[in-house]
Formats: structure tokens, C-alpha cells, sequence
């Protein structure tokens, strides 16, 4: 992995609700890492109370090929880093505080997940889409208007794209799936137990599956085989949750136009066609 600026966001993905030895090393990290960045391997691991190997296999975990790696992206995230904080409701705020507030968080949320996504990760799930049978999506709540807004791009490139928002259809839909199709579930926490259980059930069935989630160590994402990570720090599920479908759109959105781009003059003349059926229906009568 190339050194992205990603590593904060990282650590705090892969701390969310773990403990252990790699956790503990984490939230030194995260407590004071304009400290960590200069220690060497064995320094970190003494302040931490832990090995020089643990140490090593933080760094692993976090995708990093080992000690000197990891440093270099934790400078390089300090050095992009623009700390943004968002409190829930905060009793006298003025309306411009509270927009810039809102407006900072998330393009910080979509900075850190762009740095995040791995272009080889992105690149494989689009290939597998491209040559796919067929794509079921599936999300609820706020995930499952990502699901269907996956579906709108994905059929407008003439592919066939399913979105899936109830969790008893999930059932029968990744009872009937292939080698040729893909599964997709969104979910912020990835702890959405239908959702789990339906990408488990397809990749049984043989289906490539895929996770779209904010935590690399959650269930989702173990039960998947690819995973393509959002990076938003709020934590409350009732705040994260809703927020999170900004960068989830987003990775949604990159996918159609890398398709697109790959299908060139055959995605303009779908789009093209597209456009003109939808001015057609929006075009107010004229009463005169």
C-alpha cells in the first residue's frame, strides 16, 4: 500500500469497539500521535506494554507491509490532518457555526475516505460488475437508498442491478445467486445482522461479495471478499449512521463512472437516450 495519509483514519476504524493488544496500540496512537510518529518500533511497543512483534502485526493489520511503512503514512496523515469536531446539538450555536460545522465534517469524512479506498480494491469490484450476470444491492435505511441509487447507475449502463431493502426478499434473492453474479451490502457498522447473514449466504452459493462499510474488522467485512471502506469519525450510530451515506454515494458514484468510462460510446448513447426519456416526463404541459 502506497503511503496515502490514511493512517489515522485507519486506526480509528480498526480500534471502533475492539480491545486487545492491537487496540491498545491504536488508541496510544490516536492519544498522542505527533509523539508516536518518531518512535522507533521497540520505543512504540514499550509505551504501549507491548512487544516489538504485536507492534508489527498493528501495522499489518492496518494493511501496512511493516514498521517503517506505517510511520511514513502517520506523518503524512498528521500532516493532512484537520481535525473537525461535531457535536450532536450544541445549545446556542449561531446557524453559521452550525453550517460550517456540518459542511467541514463531512468534506473531511470524504477526504479521509478517498485516502482510504484502495484504487486496486475499486478497480476489482468494478471488473467483477462489469462481467456480472447480474448485481443485487443490499441496505437498510439510510444504506438502502445507497442500494437503490446503485441500482438507478447500474441499470442506466444496461446492466442488470437489483437493490434490496427488505430483509425477507434478501433471503430468497441470495438463495437464487451464481458464480456470475455479485452481492453488495451497505452497511455504516457493518454489524446489520440480515445483511451479514445474506452475504454469507451468497458467498456459500458462490457469489462474489462485497462490503461497504466504515469498520475493516467488522462482520461485513470478514464475510466478504471484497471490502470498500468509508471513513467517517462520528461513532453514535444515530448520527454516523445518517451521515455516513454521503461517502457511501460516493464510492457508489466512482464505480458507475469508471463502468461508464470502460463502456465509452455505448454508456454516452445510454445516458444520452437516458436524459431525453427523463426531459420528456419532467416537461410541464403548456395551458395556453
Amino acid at each position: 500500500m502506497s503511503t496515502t495519509g490514511s493512517c489515522l483514519p485507519r486506526i480509528r476504524a480498526s480500534v471502533q469497539n475492539k480491545s486487545g493488544a492491537t487496540a491498545r496500540i491504536g488508541q496510544v496512537v490516536l492519544k498522542s500521535p505527533f509523539r508516536m510518529r518518531n518512535l522507533s518500533i521497540q520505543a512504540l511497543a514499550k509505551v504501549c506494554g507491548k512487544s516489538p512483534a504485536t507492534v508489527y502485526r498493528f501495522c499489518r493489520d492496518l494493511g501496512y507491509e511493516g514498521y517503517r511503512e506505517f510511520q511514513l503514512d502517520l506523518a503524512a496523515s498528521m500532516a493532512n490532518a484537520n481535525v473537525v469536531t461535531l457535536e450532536e446539538f450544541v445549545e446556542g450555536a449561531g446557524p453559521r457555526s452550525i453550517l460550517h460545522g456540518v459542511f467541514e465534517y463531512n468534506r473531511q469524512s470524504l477526504t479521509d475516505t478517498e485516502r482510504m479506498l484502495e484504487e486496486r480494491e475499486v478497480t476489482r469490484v468494478a471488473k467483477l460488475i462489469h462481467k456480472s450476470q447480474k448485481v443485487l444491492l443490499l441496505g437498510f435505511g439510510s444504506s438502502g437508498l445507497v442500494a437503490r441509487r446503485g441500482e438507478e447507475v447500474l441499470l442506466s449502463l444496461g446492466l442488470t442491478a437489483i437493490a434490496i431493502t427488505d430483509p425477507f426478499t434478501q433471503i430468497f434473492a441470495t438463495e437464487n445467486v451464481g458464480r456470475k453474479d455479485v452481492v453488495i451490502g451497505i452497511s455504516h457498522t457493518g454489524r446489520t445482522r440480515d445483511i451479514v447473514e445474506a452475504i454469507r449466504r451468497a458467498r456459500r452459493r458462490g457469489a462474489h461479495t462485497v462490503a461497504i462499510t466504515n469498520y475493516p474488522h467488522s462482520a461485513l467485512a470478514e464475510a466478504s471478499d471484497f471490502r470498500l471502506f468509508t471513513a467517517f469519525r462520528e461513532h453514535r450510530i444515530n448520527a454516523a449512521v445518517s451521515s455516513s451515506i454521503i461517502p457511501q454515494l460516493c464510492i457508489v458514484a466512482s464505480i458507475h463512472f469508471i463502468l461508464g468510462s470502460w463502456a465509452g460510446g455505448k454508456a454516452k448513447k445510454l445516458a444520452t437516450e437516458a436524459e431525453q426519456r427523463a426531459q420528456k416526463i419532467l416537461r410541464t404541459p403548456d395551458k395556453r
